[in-house]
Parts: C-alpha cells; structure tokens; sequence
C-alpha cells in the first residue's frame, strides 16, 4: 500500500505539470495496489475546487468518488497523535494538514510515502519511506 501528498493528486489530475505523467502513474499504482491517504487531501482538492468558481468542484468529487483502492481515511485521534509526536520530533518540517497526511500513512502501514514538499522528502522516519515523486 501506499500513500501520497496532496501535491501528487493535483499535479496527476491538473495534467499540466512537467510532473503530471508521473504523478498520474503514482494514482494508478494506488489505484492498483491500494492507497491510503488522509480525507483531508479530499478537503483540500474541493475546496481550491470551489474557490475557482467554476463549477470544477462537480467535475472533481466525481473522480474522487470514482476511486475504487484509494481510501480517504477519516482523522482520528489515533492519527491525531501520531501527527502531534511528529511535529514535537521535526518542529516546522512536520506539521499541520503535512503531519496528518504523515501519520494517516504510518497508520494504515503504508509503504511508501510519495511527495515533491522539500521538507518532508528531508525527513528519514522508521515507520513509512518518504520518496520524491
């Protein structure tokens, strides 16, 4: 299983990155696999969605509910713990929506961790490997 930023699902859903190919390979391995990623990343795609305007909210929960091996775990207190201990081991490199997407992986025993954030791609934790995209 594994798990990735948010960054990824936009660049893979965007299409327009120099990125774009190969986060859209990343969503597919997850779509294949299994995935694991935080609801919060759902919170974040709809809400750029909807401060666009454009009605590209409707658009988007459509593909998003049309993941079949992705979960979008709910935060829990569990995951909310191991967010906190992250951000009071690594200070400003892990924290906020960064710390819940970390621990939601550790959580569920994701394998790999993939993300572009340079802050997080500096981290070495025992639990999940983090990986560039």
């Amino acid at each position: 299983m594994i798990a990735y930023d948010t960054n990824i699902l936009i660049y893979a859903l965007e299409g327009i990155s120099s990125w774009s190919k190969a986060a859209q390979a990343i969503v597919q391995s997850g779509e294949h696999e299994g995935a694991v990623l935080s609801v919060l990343i759902w919170q974040e795609l709809m809400t750029g969605a909807v401060m666009r305007g454009d009605d590209s909210d409707k658009r988007l929960a459509n593909i998003l509910n049309d993941f079949s091996a992705t979960k979008f775990a709910p935060v829990t207190l569990s995951i909310c713990e191991k967010a906190t201990s992250l951000t009071k081991h690594y200070g400003k490199q892990v924290y906020g929506y960064d710390a819940i997407h970390l621990a939601t992986a550790i959580e569920f025993k994701a394998e790999y961790f993939v993300t572009n954030d340079k802050e997080l791609l500096s981290l070495e934790l025992d639990e999940v490997k983090i990986i560039s995209l």
